[in-house]
């Protein structure tokens, strides 16, 4: 009897067909009808439920749409201004004294801002922990506008921006008075990733890790393509956009490759540090940043296990930690009295996306890779050097 039954669902319609058995006698029919009887009513109950799960799952697909929808196909345009929703981190005087320095959380580049009164406005926004617009010079590295944000604007910048509190492991750190092994071979409970199952935690060779490395360096917004990926990532543009670019390299290595990751974030945080670069790869112009974020793997070699950056941005292939922080420090990219000079540094779970506050200690997430893929399509035309 069930054999002769077929059902379709989910899909807006419901076959049901059954075929009648020879009724030769009263009794039998009787049976065949509370038969029948109950399997109307399970499969009536069946159909319920899948429909509950297909709506589920629909529930499910549109979420997830939504948030892929938030990816604007508006690119930023080469030399001009640009404009964000953003929190203050910390606002401090250059090492001149001469400049106003602000840092944003969601933008890695240094700025700085002259006008008295968008001072205050970016100080109060500091002290009430609010949302402002700024309208910015990326290539001057400097602040041009801020104005107020709607209660709309602000609540759905709160909402894309989850807090991972997980401190990590945080290390203060002065590079001309530390020995590089020791920052190459950090314990490997600060690295091996132990939160995603399945991942295998250290990639064997050199040779694989470079594959990884180029596999990633093809899918750059400066090259023709055909990508692999659904948007190309803007290593040529590096005045910003490590956090986003970093989520899309963890997203590749773990996903396509079955590697473990964490990612790791330098700071300059303390004093008049800052973060110094010289862009070698795109024109050899100066960077100046307050934090930087790239994955972080573990690589086998001769030698042991050590702590390798996965950053086409900066290099050609995978560094060693040490080699990645000291890059930062270029004493002929120091401007305003400051100091080259990486504070401390965070190794973060893969989940962490860009800092809240200066501390290095808390960080927001990405989890929908909505403000990740909005960063790519939007610095996707850019370059560093003007």
């Amino acid at each position: 009897m069930i054999n002769n039954i077929k059902y379709v669902f989910c899909e807006g319609s419901l076959d049901l067909f059954i075929k009648k058995p020879d009724m030769k006698r009263q009794n039998t029919i009787k049976n065949t009808v509370k038969f029948t009887s109950v399997l109307y009513i399970v499969v009536v109950i069946g159909i319920l439920a899948l429909v509950n799960a297909c709506t589920h799952r629909a529930q499910v697909s549109t979420m997830a749409s939504a948030a892929k929808n938030q990816v604007s196909t508006a690119a930023l345009q080469q030399n001009q201004p640009q404009t964000f929703l953003v929190t203050v981190a910390n606002i401090r005087k250059s090492g001149s004294g001469a400049v106003t320095e602000v840092m944003f959380n969601e933008l890695a580049e240094l700025f700085s801002v002259q006008d008295a009164t968008m001072i205050s406005n970016l100080q109060g926004a500091l002290n009430a922990n609010t949302t402002v617009k700024v309208t910015i010079d990326p290539w001057q590295a400097t602040v041009l506008q801020v104005s107020s944000v709607t209660r709309e604007e602000a609540a759905a910048h709160a909402a894309a921006r989850a807090v991972n509190n997980i401190p990590g492991s945080a290390y203060k750190i002065d590079l001309a008075n530390t020995d590089p092994d020791q920052i190459n071979n950090l314990p490997a409970s600060a690295v091996i990733n132990t939160t995603t199952p399945g991942l295998t935690d250290v990639i064997p060779d050199m040779a694989t890790a470079q594959l990884m490395f180029d596999y990633i360096t093809h899918q750059c917004c400066a090259l023709p393509g055909p990508y692999t990926i659904d948007y190309c990532i803007p290593f040529q543009y590096c005045e910003d956009g490590c956090y986003a670019r970093a989520h899309k390299m963890c997203w590749i290595i773990n996903n396509k490759y079955n590697y473990a990751t964490h990612k790791i974030f330098s700071f300059a945080n303390s004093g008049h540090d800052e973060l110094c670069v010289k862009g070698e790869k795109w024109g050899g112009c100066c960077v100046n940043w307050w934090y930087h974020v790239a994955p972080l793997v573990n690589i086998n070699s001769p030698k042991g296990t050590s702590a390798y950056v996965i950053d086409p941005a900066m290099f050609d292939q995978p560094v060693l930690l040490a080699t990645w922080l000291h890059a930062q420090e270029n004493p002929a990219c120091v401007p305003s009295g400051d100091v080259p000079h990486v504070s401390m540094i965070n190794i973060q779970p893969t989940a962490s996306y860009c800092p809240n506050g200066t501390t290095g200690y808390l960080f927001y997430t990405d989890p929908a890779y909505a403000s990740t893929d909005t960063t790519l399509v939007h610095y996707a035309p850019l370059v560093t050097c003007p």
